[in-house]
């Protein structure tokens, strides 16, 4: 089943096709990208199926419901979601007719309530439901995100095989794909943390939603009025750049909002979190986790350091020398802690990368276990 990447760089459109019968699925269209959907189906003498959208966008207009209108098919979406664009709506195990092929549609929700997942054969397209490496996964605090569903839906792949070709809808680092065995092995999302781990995670490194982005979801919702409807509250400006219920002149194809994308989460956030006070009590219990101190030596101890007591000093840049004399198995908890956060979140991303399953970054730093008055060595 022939898979297709279409569009800009960032935001990622797809195109399911046929082989025999030329017939095609497109997914996740961007508005100011329609003209390459043009393109790229009389280039394959391709017939459009159906169009698909992954969740309801908040990073950039779809263009579903305008080609959907001008090409005659269907724009479909889950039933979850609130917009009034679709003709169609999807449910959990739907499978989409492609000429011969078939495509499944699995519910994946968490970035948004209607968010899905598209299994395509041996490729798996996951919206914003699944980045690639350490990029994780869609931001889980706009409106509509649950952090608990989210952590659901990771374990409802536990089904799936290794072999699987993932497709994001996003990717901000020039990755073009991973198999779900790498993303297992590498995607902090895929750390083996309990649910209410994940969620209080999550919950941490939560932040507004901008205006602007408020302002795409209620065009992707159909007006600014069922945005409101929705999420509560007064319904947002009118958009910038003109927006007719959810068709805009000139809109963004993919707006980044920073250089680690709009929906993407937040560099700091990419790891596992865990308070200070969190930290010392798993210290304090009887099966303690490697606490690891991450900054340099003076730092750590001297005339001018201090440390969280129990805590292994090794330097952040002498740690891929010495990660195969790092006590405990892969299995075995970790705790990274440095100055503020910033050298313990790096620390914990490359441990992760190389295998370890259970690590976590203290928030704050030392500075923070000192000012919650927890114990300290010189």
């Amino acid at each position: 089943m022939p898979v297709r990447r279409i569009g800009r760089a960032a935001c990622r459109a797809y195109l399911v096709s046929c082989g025999r019968t030329g017939e095609a699925l497109l997914v996740d269209p961007v508005l100011d990208d329609a003209a390459a959907v043009h393109e790229a189906l009389d280039a394959r003498g391709l017939r459009l199926r159906g169009i698909v959208d992954t969740h309801t966008h908040a990073d950039h207009v779809s263009a579903g419901a305008s080609l959907s209108r001008a090409l005659g098919v269907e724009y479909l979406l889950h039933e979850a979601t609130e917009s009034r664009l679709p003709t169609g709506r999807l449910r959990d195990g739907r499978r989409i007719e492609v000429g011969d092929e078939r495509v499944e549609v699995l519910h994946t929700p968490g970035h948004t309530p209607d968010s899905i997942s598209l299994l395509c054969g041996r490729d798996l397209l996951t919206g914003d439901f699944l980045f690639l490496a350490q990029e994780g996964a869609g931001r889980l605090d706009l409106p509509g995100g649950d952090p608990g569903a989210h952590w659901d839906s990771l374990r409802r792949l536990s089904s799936l095989g290794d072999d699987l070709r993932v497709l994001p809808g996003h990717d901000y680092h020039g990755l073009e794909d991973g198999t779900l065995g790498e993303e297992r092995r590498r995607n902090p999302r895929f750390q083996d943390v309990t649910r209410e781990e994940y969620v209080a995670w999550q919950r941490a490194v939560a932040a507004p939603t901008p205006d602007w982005m408020l302002e795409v979801i209620a065009a992707n919702l159909g007006t600014a009025a069922a945005h409101a409807a929705h999420h509560g509250g007064a319904a947002p400006a009118p958009p910038r750049r003109g927006l007719d219920l959810g068709l805009p002149a000139g809109a963004p194809a993919c707006s980044s909002g920073g250089s680690a994308g709009a929906c993407a989460t937040a560099a700091s956030g990419r790891v596992p979190l865990l308070s200070p006070q969190e930290a010392f009590e798993r210290l304090a219990g009887p099966r303690p986790p490697v606490l690891l101190d991450v900054r340099d030596p003076w730092e750590y101890g001297g005339p001018r350091g201090r440390h969280a007591r129990g805590a292994r000093n090794l330097p952040l840049g002498t740690l891929p020398a010495a990660l195969g004399s790092l006590p405990g198995e892969a299995g075995e908890e970790v705790l990274v802690i440095c100055k503020m956060g910033g050298r313990s979140a790096a620390a914990a991303e490359f441990l992760i990368e190389n295998g370890r399953r259970r690590v976590f970054s203290i928030e704050g730093g030392t500075d923070r276990w000192a000012a919650e008055g927890l114990p300290l060595d010189p």
